[in-house]
């Protein structure tokens, strides 16, 4: 059954133009241990962070492509893209898999929890008006800055870090399990901007001088202005949601 739903939601995914082979395929590596040893109580967070934040994704589309100049890539989800976003938790379920253990669910939520609310702070975020502040220095950036933040975008990685964290509820938890993994994913999602504020490759176009994350731009070379040139959106993302997932490791063992 769960094989089934697998490869219909690969085919529709690409059809609909929501993953790219590539990243479809990556979504069913992910999605064989958590859905095949963990069950709809494992599946149906990941689903809600897939389903939600793809259908965001073409929330305000003509709006967001104004930004392609700036985004290394693009609404249409790739392997890196998939990888960053459910890796962490799909190790969390390989483990789960592996021990049997059952605590490790609120952290493999947490993971889902970070990795929804900087997707629904990118999503909805760009679409807020005026201009975001960077995250180090509070100063006014243009929108689609990496590291940059707004009220909106906030909001926003609340709500996606909540969503994940009822879905978790539903099957497994404590009032306190939600407020904590909420709290986590948000953090994750600062943690997102802070390293993209500071470590992730900005490069800047020779020919239209704009600063982008692209290494190719007007069909040219772009040049390195910061952060390390290796270290691309889906670095940022993957690198976050850890962390996150580290702050909630921390917790439970504190309590």
């Amino acid at each position: 059954m769960f094989l089934g739903l697998i490869l219909l939601t690969g085919v529709v995914t690409v059809r609909l133009q929501l993953l790219s082979p590539g990243g479809a395929g990556a979504a069913a590596i992910l999605a064989i241990p958590i859905f095949g040893f963990g069950g709809w109580m494992w599946a149906v967070p990941m689903l809600v962070f897939f389903l939600l934040s793809s259908l965001l994704s073409r929330v305000g589309k003509a709006r967001k492509t104004a930004f392609e100049h700036v985004f290394e890539k693009g609404g249409r989800r790739d392997a890196g893209q998939v990888l960053a976003n459910g890796g962490v938790a799909g190790a969390v379920a390989i483990v789960f898999a592996a021990t049997g253990r059952t605590d490790l669910y609120p952290l493999y939520c947490t993971a889902l929890a970070a990795a929804a609310a900087d997707t629904w702070a990118t999503e909805l975020g760009t679409l807020a008006k005026g201009k975001p502040r960077l995250v180090t220095t509070f100063r006014r950036v243009p929108p689609g800055t990496s590291g940059a933040v707004s009220t909106r975008g906030l909001v926003s990685a609340t709500l996606g870090a909540l969503g994940v964290a009822l879905a978790g509820w539903f099957y497994e938890g404590t009032f306190l399990t939600v407020l904590l993994v909420t709290f986590c994913g948000v953090l994750g999602s600062l943690m997102d901007s802070l390293l993209g504020a500071t470590l992730q490759g900005q490069f800047r176009c020779g020919t239209c001088d704009a600063v982008t994350e692209k290494r190719i731009h007007c069909e040219g070379e772009t040049e390195r202005v910061s952060g390390w040139a290796w270290m691309n959106n889906d670095w940022v993302n993957g690198l976050s949601i850890a962390g996150a997932t580290a702050v909630a490791l921390g917790v439970y063992w504190a309590v």
